[in-house]
């Protein structure tokens, strides 16, 4: 077997998306591979028939995005968004797909409901001449005023619709006003009623960080708001003749407090049915470079809500039915789902694999996507730090000898509510391939271990530094191969956020790299879609009362102290760590005499290592991993 290379990400297939079909006879999902030559990912759909046990494609297109299962069984999907229509089409199993039907929308998701009625959420279609004769300013009358991966909030908004196949007929559920304003919406079984998230702007147009839970009558056009401006949402859901959702009103942990699941009824009158024991992270917050697509977290079958947590260092599927009775589904590492009465699907990723499909209680791998270059050992160890026990992950280069020493990189996730696992990590193994012994643990601050572990208010470098330069330590009292005189450290957004604080707190390290960081905590509060509200509630300050605590958590501050060789990392289209963030500590370095390089990525925003446009993927690698050579080296 060859080692991992640097553009080994040109050939993995990332499987994404997975939905079944009402009598659970075919599962289809989304396969995205990346075109380096038109620097782009192509994502088709391919089908799984859970009968004949077969796995084949069903498009040929390379850009699908929505796509939902009708009565039977037939793959209705996007195939084309024109300048005033976007057009839908059928596969029923047999030769290509046919037209459905077209909407004069800009569709975002499509779902089927039941006979030919789909519910659809969608934006109008944009006048080009109106586009193009504003597009010389930025009109900003909101806040946020931008997002990573969108850029300047636009003006025009969505809504939900129905739209009746059968007679061609669009019917408008409920709108927004603002962008994103409207987050999730469920339907009862009757299709009487809807319920939704609404975001909640206050007078002079700002966000909050407390949303609306909203009752619609559809027959009657008529809202009524549940709960107001006391919880931030995860999700909500008709359950019989109760709403089930999932919330947290933030008081113990601020802004990353985990979320628990509520019931309520059709009068806001709700209660927990979790326990204060049920401290769990929702979602999965498993760190990799080797996805792709988005994947769902929350899923309404069988009279119950099914749902991922990640839990220590992996994800698990759970269910809970309205009484509060909690169920673990998968104790594996769950990716995506899908549920057909007793059958549940899912995509799973290991140590030597991509997702990969599998069902509950069979032991086959249906899809298998293994990784095919020699993939290094990772082993684990516990140790003790700030009244936690945290573990420890030491990557191996594949031809590991015992009796040689090997440079050796900390690396540290993002965050900081994520964390690292055993799953595979592209670029942990790049550079395990490439002789280098590659480090990691999950500080506190990270995810999968309560509310109490990932509360670090006002604690940015002092307990997480601490568990990391504890970590390092243990880690080379175990592993003598460690060659001490020969250490670098590299992260990404928190991950960055630490290197530019290491760099300013100890010369232990030989090299860095920093990417997409957070430096100065004053600037950041302004210019971040986050950062008015994350900024203030991670470091528990702000600029105009407490200026110099946010100032003592600003690495920035200590950048006169940097002596490590350091490369920075950013985009030019960052606005969730703005390029200026990077700058500030490029700048510091030069004026010191320190060895430094920055890449600026145009084009490109946060999600650059992991969804990226191939070439600034590759790049940005083959620039990190030259740059740790030839001071480690």
């Amino acid at each position: 077997m060859t080692k991992t290379r640097i553009k080994d990400i040109l050939d993995y297939e990332f499987l994404s998306g997975l939905e079944i079909s009402k009598d659970g006879s075919k599962l289809v999902y989304k396969k995205t591979k990346a075109n380096y030559d038109e620097n782009k990912y192509e994502t088709d759909l391919w089908v799984y028939d859970t009968k004949e046990n077969k796995n084949y494609p069903i498009t040929d297109i390379k850009n699908i995005t929505t796509y939902t299962f009708d009565e039977d069984a037939n793959v209705i999907y996007k195939s084309k968004s024109g300048a005033k229509k976007d057009i839908f089409k059928s596969y029923n199993g047999y030769g290509i797909g046919k037209k459905a039907f077209d909407l004069d929308l800009d569709v975002k998701e499509i779902k089927w409901i039941k006979d030919e009625l789909f519910l659809v959420h969608a934006s109008e279609k944009k006048n080009d001449k109106a586009k193009e004769k504003n597009k010389y300013f930025e009109k900003i009358d909101t806040l946020p005023f931008w997002f990573n991966g969108q850029g300047y909030i636009e003006k025009d908004s969505s809504a939900y619709y129905f739209y009746d196949a059968d007679n061609e007929k669009l019917t408008k559920i409920v709108d927004s006003e603002f962008p994103n304003e409207i987050q999730y919406l469920a339907l009862n079984d009757d299709l009487s009623k809807a319920l939704y998230i609404k975001s909640n702007y206050d007078k002079n147009k700002v966000a909050q960080s407390r949303e609306s839970l909203v009752l619609f009558d559809i027959e009657t056009k008529t809202k009524k708001v549940l709960i107001d401006n006391i919880f931030s949402y995860y999700t909500a859901e008709f359950l019989g003749d109760r709403i089930i959702f999932v919330a947290t009103d933030m008081k113990k942990g601020g802004i990353n407090e985990d979320f628990f699941i509520f019931t309520c009824d059709f009068e806001g009158n709700y209660e927990k049915i979790t326990d204060s024991n049920f401290d769990m992270s929702f979602g999965n917050s498993l760190g990799t470079d080797a996805r792709f697509g988005s994947s769902k977290t929350f899923l309404k079958a069988n009279d119950k809500l099914y749902f991922l947590v990640t839990y220590k260092e992996t994800t698990k599927l759970y269910s809970i039915d309205k009484k509060g009775n909690v169920n673990l589904e998968i104790d594996d590492q769950v990716e995506d789902f899908a549920i057909n009465n007793d059958d549940i699907y899912y995509f799973s990723m290991s140590k030597e694999s991509l997702s990969e499909l599998k069902k509950k209680d069979d032991d086959r791998i249906l899809v298998k996507n293994k990784i095919k270059s020699n993939v290094g050992k990772i082993e684990t160890f516990e140790f003790e730090s700030n009244g936690d026990t945290l573990t420890g992950f030491v990557v191996l280069p594949p031809k590991f000898n015992k009796n040689k020493k090997y440079p050796t990189l900390l690396s540290i996730h993002g965050g900081p509510k994520t964390e690292f696992g055993d799953i595979f990590h592209h670029e942990h193994q790049v550079f395990a391939s490439n002789d280098y012994i590659v480090i990691y643990t999950n500080p506190h601050g990270a995810s999968g271990n309560g509310v109490k572990f990932s509360d670090i208010r006002g604690k940015y470098g002092d307990i997480d530094y601490s568990d990391l330069m504890r970590f390092l330590d243990i880690a080379i009292k175990k592993y003598p191969q460690i060659d001490t005189e020969n250490l670098g450290v590299y992260g990404g957004s928190y991950g960055g956020f630490m290197t530019n604080w290491i760099i300013g707190h100890t010369d232990r390290f030989k090299a860095a790299c920093s990417q997409r960081s957070i430096s100065n905590w004053i600037s950041f509060y302004g210019v971040s879609d986050i950062g008015y509200y994350f900024g203030s509630d991670q470091t528990a300050s702000n600029p105009w009362d407490s200026l110099d605590k946010m100032w003592e958590q600003s690495p920035i501050k200590y950048a006169d102290n940097a002596n490590t060789p350091t490369l920075f990392i950013h985009s030019d289209e960052d606005y969730r760590c703005p390029l200026e963030q990077g700058l500030q500590m490029y700048t510091k370095l030069k004026l010191n005499g320190v060895d430094t390089k920055m890449y600026v990525f145009h084009g490109e925003n946060h999600e650059l290592s992991r969804s990226g446009k191939p070439h600034g993927r590759i790049k940005r690698l083959k620039e990190i991993k030259k740059w740790f050579d030839g001071h480690l080296k």
